[in-house]
C-alpha cells in the first residue's frame, strides 16, 4: 500500500535513520547539485530521470522513501 505524501522536517528525518528504521533517501537534485554536497547514503536521481527509476523504487516498498531537494519545490 502507498501512503500519502508528507513533508519531514531534517530532525525528523534523522531520528528515523538513527532509529534503525528502512529509510532510502532520493535526492532529485541535478549531478553538479548532489556533487557539491547530499545527506550521506543518498541516492542521485535527477527530478527527470525520476520515471526511468520505477522499478527500482517498486521494488523497495519495504523502505520508507524520502525524496529531497534544495527548496522543497521539486521534491
Amino acid at each position: 500500500m502507498i501512503e500519502s505524501a508528507v513533508t519531514v522536517d531534517p530532525n525528523s528525518l534523522h531520528a528515523s535513520i538513527d532509529s534503525g528504521k528502512n529509510v532510502r533517501i532520493i535526492d532529485v537534485r541535478t549531478p553538479g547539485e548532489f556533487e557539491s554536497v547530499h545527506i550521506p547514503g543518498a541516492y542521485n536521481v535527477p527530478l527527470d530521470l525520476l520515471r526511468e527509476h520505477r522499478d527500482e523504487f517498486c521494488a523497495h516498498f519495504d523502505e520508507n522513501v524520502v525524496l529531497v531537494c534544495r527548496s522543497g519545490q521539486r521534491a
